[in-house]
């Protein structure tokens, strides 16, 4: 029997190819593109989740309250909190503080690499699953000048051999200025490492050239603590909530957050986590489910449509002793036959495309990731898929009488249809939400690309100062001016488009003494202004003709508007333990991401070794004045192997992840109308079949081809314009709170709405004109004999 029912299958799959190949390709793709999302939310997930005591271990984030009503949240402590919360806590059996990224040059023989890495507690090793390949973890970084490196840096320093050799005990040159002893080596720090390092040195190695770091009101170290195991990190939080305001002023509130949560859950309003990467997740959710719904809805309408096509077979089945349960079992084989062979065909796509969507989402995923849990589920959707799309022939049409089947006397089931066309409609509307969705990205990431900051950001060279460069920073600023294409050069402490140092103890006439505003200070040489492009609103910029500008300092308009200041020049400002007076205002500028508002930012000159050096390039000599910097870059600075990037990459590398989010829901949104019309363009061949003695008849009594292509087009029409009637305001709702996440954002324009209703109906007039001509050129003499 079950070969019977094989066999008849598959003549049936021979009889219908176009609809059987419509069948297969819509659920496969539906289902590839929900694989492949599955396999990137679990990717995203996965991030700290290796660590052996994951559950133990938390990051120490800070709440500052300022009384201009901002709150900001982040990781940076002071160095004291970790003795008062070991000391003090019984729940905390360990405060780890660690330094921000630092990257810095390691030299062995010929070899000097330039790599990130950190300044780490002495037992961090053994509290995080990053394994030594060699070394002791209770022992790798407990002396001075010890370090650890990763593979990948063994292999640079030692050679690809380096295994073979017994490296422990190696001299390792740090900035050509310090000898370091090389204690292990670990393995290279997984992707999914919310941390990432080449190398690690002992925390107290920091010490020494960062003073600031033992006051309690200067903050820059991070934090993280192991807990006795069992705790509840919740209550913990309301004890230690205080501490930082119990030994300094100001209103600091500190709280723990699990380590599993910081990549996911990175976005703060008022002191309280509203999201952050978790968002997106959500999102392709939401786009997997509905992309897999569209091609299970075309997989049911097409399989229910064309069954009354086969009323005669039922009804010839039953005059030779076919039973009702014989028919149902034989229907729904054929669609979960169907079905089976979609989610093959999915894994077959899923293999082929995921190194290009790798590329897309700067992922490194493979399908062996698939956990074993998600396979058995997507195959069961894929049988019930099957079963949902076979239950309507199954069960309705095996019901009817044999003698009402032969005779033809079967009234049409118009509750059917208007199930079909209701449908349709969902899955239109679901690929418009996706269109408008895309096209709201796509112009939110081409604001950002374009919009102005208030820094000149193309043709702007950066690269870290080291060596002798950092040392003799201006006989290095004389010889980079005489290359050719280089107009102007500065050098600052900080990274312009993420400034990271900040303070709330700027004091100013007038100012109240329980008034706390946060401030970004950037510090640097001469030509600051004139190298990164900010423009004066009044005043003047620093200048050598006045020698005493290391007691002056420039504000920006929201500095000056945060202090209330009417005639800000010649104001002095009193902080860091020295005053300064304003002798320009800058316009507004952005130091942060277009996520938030512009901050206030002090700017003055230091008298200390800049860290960073920024050259302003002619835009025509751009190559020119590569070649020729790099050159005297190597015999002026020789040991230091220059790494150089540009700010318009570093800003466009700020949105990389909207940039890949705008990419992937793109491609979402065409599979969804590819589906969409896949259904669209079987159900009009459906139609057409269904009606062809009238489109005989019609033409007969002289209907003209146009006249007929919009007759069978007039429907399907009707529901596209109803599918984009639900989807506008959905969309509004939708889009307007993605928006409203950048404090700086294009407007949800009708442009976006016009675009998606003509693409939309474009495509769907398309697929079914395509079908509706055919039938309308048909000779109607055969349409008039047609069964």
């Amino acid at each position: 029997m079950f070969r019977n029912y094989l066999l008849t299958a598959l003549r049936n799959f021979r009889r219908q190819r176009i609809f059987s190949f419509i069948n297969i390709l819509g659920l496969s793709v539906g289902l590839t593109c929900s694989l492949l999302i599955i396999l990137w939310i679990q990717d995203e997930r996965s991030y700290d989740q290796f660590h052996e005591n994951k559950d133990e271990l938390f990051s120490v984030m800070r709440n500052s309250y300022f009384t201009n009503g901002e709150v900001y949240t982040f990781s940076a402590i002071p160095k004291p909190l970790a003795e008062v919360l070991e000391t003090e806590f019984p729940e905390i059996t360990h405060a780890m503080l660690y330094s921000f990224t630092l990257t810095q040059v390691f030299t062995k023989g010929e070899n000097a690499i330039r790599e990130p890495g950190r300044y780490v507690d002495s037992r961090f090793l053994e509290h995080f699953s990053y394994p030594l390949l060699v070394g002791d973890a209770r022992k790798v970084l407990a002396e001075p000048n010890h370090v650890a490196i990763s593979r990948a840096m063994a292999e640079k320093l030692f050679g690809p051999d380096w295994q073979q050799k017994n490296i422990l005990g190696e001299s390792i040159s740090l900035n050509n200025r310090l000898e370091l002893t090389l204690t292990g080596v670990f393995e290279n720090v997984s992707r999914h490492s919310n941390l990432d390092f080449e190398y690690l040195l002992p925390i107290e190695d920091f010490y020494p050239f960062n003073d600031w770091v033992h006051e309690w009101g200067n903050n820059g170290l991070r934090m993280q603590v192991r807990l006795v195991k069992g705790t509840d990190y919740q209550e913990l939080n309301k004890k230690i909530v205080q501490v930082i305001n119990d030994h300094n002023s100001g209103d600091n509130r500190i709280f723990l957050q699990p380590i599993t949560d910081r990549y996911l859950y990175n976005n703060y309003e008022n002191g309280e986590i509203v999201g952050g990467r978790i968002e997106y997740i959500r999102i392709f959710s939401l786009v997997a489910v509905f992309i897999l719904l569209i091609a299970a809805i075309n997989f049911m309408n097409l399989a229910t449509a064309r069954s009354s096509k086969r009323m005669r077979e039922i009804g010839v089945r039953k005059v030779v002793g076919a039973g009702k349960t014989a028919l149902i079992l034989q229907f729904l084989g054929e669609s979960v036959l169907l079905a089976v062979l979609a989610f093959f065909l999915a894994i077959s796509f899923v293999q082929l495309l995921l190194p290009i969507f790798n590329e897309i989402t700067f992922k490194e995923i493979q399908l062996s990731y698939l956990s074993s849990s998600y396979l058995p589920v997507f195959f069961a959707i894929a049988l019930l898929v099957g079963l949902l799309a076979g239950v309507y022939p199954a069960f309705f049409l095996s019901s009817f009488k044999i003698t009402h089947i032969l005779k033809g006397k079967l009234k049409h089931n118009y509750g059917a249809a208007n199930i079909r066309k209701g449908l349709v409609v969902l899955q239109f509307f679901i690929s418009i939400v996706l269109t408008i969705g895309t096209i709201t990205v796509y112009q939110q990431i081409s604001f950002i690309q374009h919009k102005n900051i208030g820094i000149e950001k193309e043709n702007l060279l950066c690269f870290d100062l080291e060596g002798k460069a950092k040392e003799d920073y201006e006989s290095f600023r004389q010889e980079l001016l005489r290359q050719p294409g280089v107009s102007s050069v500065t050098a600052m402490n900080q990274f312009p488009l993420n400034v990271g140092t900040s303070t709330s103890g700027v004091d100013w006439p007038g100012k109240s003494p329980d008034e706390s505003i946060l401030i970004q200070i950037i510090t640097g040489k001469q030509d600051m202004v004139e190298t990164l492009g900010l423009q004066l609103v009044e005043g003047r910029s620093f200048s050598r003709d006045f020698g005493m500008d290391t007691l002056s300092v420039l504000a920006n308009e929201a500095a000056v508007r945060a202090m209330g200041l009417e005639n800000p020049l010649g104001v002095e400002l009193d902080y860091w333990q020295r005053k300064r007076k304003i002798v320009g205002v800058l316009k507004d500028f952005h130091v942060a991401s277009l996520y938030a508002t512009i901050d206030p930012v002090l700017i003055s000159i230091t008298e200390n070794e800049p860290d960073f050096l920024y050259a302003r390039l002619e835009g025509n000599q751009t190559k020119e004045s590569i070649e020729a910097i790099e050159e005297m870059y190597a015999n002026f600075n020789p040991g230091y192997p220059l790494s150089y990037q540009f700010m318009d990459d570093a800003y466009n590398r700020i949105y990389q992840s909207e940039a890949s989010l705008a990419k992937l829901t793109a491609y979402f949104a065409l599979i969804a109308i590819f589906i969409s019309c896949l259904g669209l363009f079987g159900l009009a061949t459906y139609t057409a079949d269904r009606r062809t003695k009238e489109l005989g008849i019609r033409k007969v009594l002289g209907a003209s081809v146009s006249q007929l292509i919009v007759l069978l087009s007039r429907e399907f029409t009707w529901l596209v314009v109803i599918a984009f009637a639900l989807s506008v305001p959905v969309s509004i709702y939708f889009l307007r709170n993605w928006l409203e996440q950048f404090a700086f954002h294009t407007e949800l324009g009708a442009s976006t709405f016009v675009i998606a209703a003509v693409l939309a109906m474009g495509i769907a007039w398309l697929t079914v004109g395509i079908q509706a001509y055919r039938a309308a050129i048909s000779n109607p003499v055969h349409s008039l004999r047609a069964e």
